[in-house]
């Protein structure tokens, strides 16, 4: 499985204007579950960034967590229209947020994800590309792409 599987269209956002990571955590919140899951996975994203900020770096991050609530893996990717500051390492501010929330039982599997979306997250070319994109449409094409990748 692959980060790339588990995003659909509704999933995806481009031109999110927010100021602040309280926000954006709600936004992805809202992309990833129905409504009445949506509290549950904002507390399990807002947990592990408790435990030190999911940037990457290179203006990307990776909010991340676990949520006993969910069945199965869900995914959202959110282009904001303007970075914000997200405790980088690089010091860079963040546009780019790819989300994973997966069952509390998924521990491996959890990882590969995480895994798969680090490896992409570090080629600056994939990154051009995503910033690129014209709308929400296109960028979900580009990450529809990184299953076609190996």
């Amino acid at each position: 499985m692959r980060f790339s599987d588990l995003l659909s269209p509704d999933s995806v956002a481009a031109g999110l204007r927010t100021g602040s990571r309280r926000a954006l955590l709600e936004a992805l919140a809202q992309l990833l579950v129905p409504e009445d899951q949506a509290l549950a996975v904002l507390e399990a994203l807002s947990e592990r960034e408790g435990l030190g900020s999911t940037a990457l770096g290179q203006g990307f991050a990776l909010p991340h967590g676990r949520c006993a609530l969910l069945d199965r893996p869900r995914a959202a990717f959110i282009r904001l229209q303007k970075p914000i500051p997200y405790g980088a390492a690089d010091g860079q501010p963040v546009d780019l947020f790819a989300a994973l929330v997966t069952p509390s039982h998924f521990t491996t599997e959890h990882l590969s994800l995480l895994a798969d979306i680090a490896t992409r997250a570090s080629d600056p070319a994939t990154l051009k590309r995503l910033r690129d994109a014209n709308d929400a449409s296109a960028l979900y094409a580009e990450l529809a792409e990184w299953g076609q990748l190996a």
